[in-house]
């Protein structure tokens, strides 16, 4: 009995400490990405081109935006994101090298918050090769709390490409939906290398085997009470 009272309270203990280890784990998952948004280089280890879209190319995204918001709510939702109409930009080619790969297109949007409350901008980013053109999927950039009238900047950036062969390739954009948001400007950084992992992604990669290791510690450690 009395063993089985002891074993109780170490498997208790270890429970307590693995909840412990788990919320502390959890708080810096939560810190790491406001960390990496402020990062200098997070998107690679060199910034080959920068370009700010035309005017008219904004405001095409504008136009496209107010229509759709115009379109009855029932059939908005009868098509999901990933279907919906876009609107397109296309930038000048540039000479990409496989040395240099792989490249990430970074896409920066300015504005501002017509409303309190949250933000987000729907974009894609991707590339044309040989009049082709391939986008990839991405989160939509957004930030959860903003005043009426304060000035953002939304950034998101597409999966990184590696090429096979130097080329000449073309970054592309296409816009679907805004959400409480006057966009001023769009501007779009190409990257290339790999990105340097900051310190917290180091830790954090270390988090799963680490708290493996403390649980059968504190198991080994209760069932020897």
């Amino acid at each position: 009995m009395q063993t089985t009272m002891t074993e109780g309270l170490g498997l208790g203990r270890a429970a307590r400490w693995l909840g412990v280890a788990l919320a502390l784990a959890g708080l810096v998952w939560t810190a790491l990405p406001a960390q990496a948004k402020d990062e200098t280089g997070q998107w690679g280890q060199r910034l080959v081109h920068s370009e700010e879209l035309p005017a008219e190319a904004v405001a095409r995204f504008v136009r496209f935006h107010e229509k759709n918001v115009q379109t009855p709510a029932e059939s908005a939702r009868k098509t999901p994101p990933v279907l919906a109409d876009t609107v397109a930009w296309t930038g000048k080619e540039l000479d990409l090298t496989t040395k240099q790969s792989p490249y990430t297109l970074v896409i920066k949007v300015q504005g501002v918050a017509l409303a309190e409350g949250e933000v987000g901008a729907r974009l894609q980013g991707g590339w044309v090769l040989d009049g082709v053109t391939r986008m990839g999927l991405m989160s939509e950039m957004g930030q959860p709390k903003a005043h009426a009238g304060q000035l953002l900047e939304l950034v998101g950036a597409a999966l990184p490409v590696t090429l096979k062969e130097d080329r000449k390739v073309a970054p592309a954009i296409e816009f679907s939906t805004m959400r409480n948001l006057r966009m001023d400007s769009v501007r779009i950084e190409v990257w290339s290398g790999i990105r340097t992992s900051s310190p917290l992604e180091l830790f954090m990669s270390w988090v799963p085997l680490v708290l493996g290791v403390v649980f059968l510690g504190f198991v080994w450690w209760a069932r020897r009470q």
